[in-house]
C-alpha cells in the first residue's frame, strides 16, 4: 500500500480503510509542520495546527475532488488554517531551523563547511525576516516551498502579476538586507 499514489490511498480511506490515512499523515507530515511553522514562527503552534490540519484533512477527503495534487489541497488548508491564526500582515517566515542539522560529520573539513552552510543559511533567514509580509509570504512559498506561480496564486487568493511583482519586489529587498546584514557580519569579524 506504500507505493499506492495519494487518489488510490484517498480511495481507500473513503471505501472504509481509514488506517490507510497513516500513509498520508506520514508522507506530508514534514511539508504540514513546515508551512505552519514558517507561518506562524512558533514550534508549538505550529505542532497543534499540524494535528487541526490533519484533522480537519481527514473530515473533508469526501471534497476532495482530485483536480489538483493532494498535496497542493494540503496545502491550502494548511495555509488557511494558519491565516485563520495569524493575519496576513503579521505573517513571518523562516526556513524550519530542523533543516540546519541535517547529520553528524566526523571529518573536521565537512563539519567546517557544514557551519559555514548554516551560518549563510542563518544570515538568509534573518534577511527573510526583514521582508514585507507578503513579499516574505511568496519568497516562501516560491523558493523554499517550491511551489509555481500558479499555485501561491490559488492558495493565497493574490493575483499572478501581484505574486510576479511581490517576487521581484522581494528579490530586490532580500538583496538590499542581504548586503546590510553581510557587513554587519564582516564588521564583527574584524
Amino acid at each position: 500500500m506504500v507505493n499506492e499514489t495519494d487518489y488510490e490511498i484517498i480511495k481507500l480511506i473513503l471505501e472504509g480503510n481509514t488506517s490507510a490515512y497513516a500513509i498520508l499523515l506520514d508522507k506530508y507530515r514534514n511539508m504540514v509542520f513546515t508551512l505552519a511553522y514558517n507561518i506562524l514562527q512558533n514550534k508549538e503552534d505550529a505542532e497543534e495546527l499540524a494535528q487541526d490540519v490533519f484533522v480537519k484533512a481527514f473530515n473533508a477527503l469526501s471534497s476532495f475532488k482530485g483536480e489538483s495534487l493532494f498535496s497542493t489541497w494540503l496545502y491550502r488548508i494548511v495555509i488557511n488554517t494558519s491565516l485563520n491564526k495569524k493575519k496576513l500582515s503579521k505573517i513571518k517566515l523562516v526556513a524550519d531551523d530542523s533543516e540546519l542539522h541535517e547529520s553528524v560529520y566526523t571529518d573536521l573539513d565537512t563539519i567546517i563547511k557544514q557551519h559555514e552552510k548554516n551560518d549563510r543559511k542563518k544570515i538568509v533567514q534573518s534577511a527573510i525576516r526583514l521582508l514585507k509580509d507578503d513579499e516574505r509570504l511568496c519568497i516562501t512559498l516560491f523558493y523554499i516551498h517550491e511551489l509555481s506561480i500558479a499555485e501561491i496564486n490559488e492558495l493565497t487568493g493574490i493575483s499572478v502579476s501581484n505574486i510576479k511583482i511581490l517576487l521581484h519586489r522581494g528579490r530586490k529587498s532580500l538583496y538590499g538586507q542581504l548586503n546590510i546584514l553581510l557587513k554587519a557580519e564582516i564588521k564583527n569579524l574584524i
